[in-house]
């Protein structure tokens, strides 16, 4: 029996690559993805053995030049995107951050899926694109072909260009990972189309807090997490330690960015726990975290003396400076779904953000699996 051919992946914006991640999990190629930061480039392609490419979105323009740079892409069967979201952020100065250079990325990425969709012997299936909840506010219902500088493009290929190019409403849903099986709360937007299966549909929720009323396996915690997983004090060992989620093994010894000492000074714990305990407006959060909980959102800045900090309490007893640490960056990497094999580029910081800013690789791999049940495939994990 022959094996029915790879679906291929490209991804804008790719990061660490934990959109394209998740589909791999799924028997997808990967065979290219683009960003702007080195460090983002030299991850994906260590990790998808792939030649990402360092390029600046915004080149994807409405030009001749830009025109004919998307024509050149990749004919990919799926297409995958998560313009930067910083300004779409209700933490980003209370939200009142200029959207304009957010919404001119997000129209890149989308006039790349418009021409790839709509081209003449189109090879795509399926497109998706991951941004933070409050990027919807900011949306508009669909974008024509004009709205994306593609009227004589349109016209060219025999298009009306007053024609829906992207339909936004009716193809967009709020994830919250943890609700599909994730050791953290991460709310997310998926906007996207599986065409063969008439847009976006995303299966129900399997996972929250158990009741009679509901048929739901309980929420993975940060608790979980933890008792599957190595202290990073622990003494080296060749002892084999199983992946928290994934058929994978590595030798102790082998399990990269975790051995360290992540302990914060005391005066960097007073702060945090001022902030997150007497908030005037935002309500208390635990400190330290709540192991009876999924962890909450990994973000993209190593901090330790605010609000946002996710602060454990160290496992060597000691008081005050050192008493609480930070996660390491394989702990951040495992909860946001990245197998322990899994590499990154840069200092500590570097890699703090790279993991910060990426898909988590739970939702991808739900994506993913929306894909090949559209087109009438089953699943099938690589790992």
């Amino acid at each position: 029996m022959t094996t029915p051919k790879k679906f291929t992946v490209i991804d804008f914006f790719c990061g660490a690559g934990g959109f394209s991640e998740g589909f791999r999990q799924m028997g997808f190629e990967i065979i290219k993805g683009y960003d702007h930061w080195q460090p983002a480039v030299d991850t994906y392609s260590y990790n998808f053995n792939v030649e990402a490419e360092k390029t600046d979105i915004l080149k994807f323009d409405a030009t001749q030049s830009g025109i004919k740079r998307i024509e050149s892409l990749p004919d990919t069967n799926v297409i995958l995107g998560s313009p930067p979201c910083v300004s779409f952020s209700n933490s980003n100065n209370s939200g009142k951050a200029d959207k304009s250079l957010g919404l001119e990325l997000t129209k890149s990425y989308l006039r790349i899926v418009a021409i790839k969709k709509h081209q003449p012997n189109s090879n795509l299936k399926a497109w998706f694109m991951e941004n933070v909840a409050n990027t919807k506010k900011y949306l508009p219902s669909s974008y024509s072909f004009y709205d994306l500088g593609l009227g004589a493009w349109a016209k060219k290929n025999s298009l009306k260009p007053n024609a829906i190019a992207i339909q936004i409403e009716g193809n967009s849903e709020i994830i919250n990972a943890a609700e599909y099986g994730s050791f953290q709360a991460r709310k997310r937007l998926i906007v996207g189309e599986v065409f063969e299966a008439g847009g976006l549909s995303i299966p129900a929720i399997t996972y929250g807090i158990n009741s009679k009323k509901e048929d739901l396996i309980p929420f993975k915690t940060l608790g979980d997490f933890k008792s599957l997983f190595p202290s990073p004090f622990a003494r080296k060992s060749k002892r084999l330690i199983k992946d928290p989620q994934f058929d994978i093994e590595l030798p102790l010894n082998d399990i990269s960015d975790h051995f360290y000492d992540s302990g914060i000074y005391k005066v960097e714990a007073k702060f945090s726990k001022h902030w997150k305990t007497n908030h005037p407006y935002m309500g208390k959060m635990s400190f330290p975290e709540n192991k009876n909980k999924p962890s909450r959102t990994i973000t993209a800045t190593r901090i330790a003396n605010s609000r946002e900090s996710i602060i454990y309490e160290s496992e060597i007893k000691r008081k005050g400076d050192g008493q609480y640490r930070l996660p390491t960056i394989r702990e951040i990497a495992c909860i946001m779904g990245f197998p322990i094999t899994y590499q990154f580029a840069g200092s500590e910081h570097t890699k703090w953000r790279l993991v910060g800013n990426a898909v988590c690789s739970k939702v991808s791999s739900l994506l993913a699996k929306c894909v090949l049940s559209g087109l009438g495939r089953k699943n099938r994990m690589s790992y």
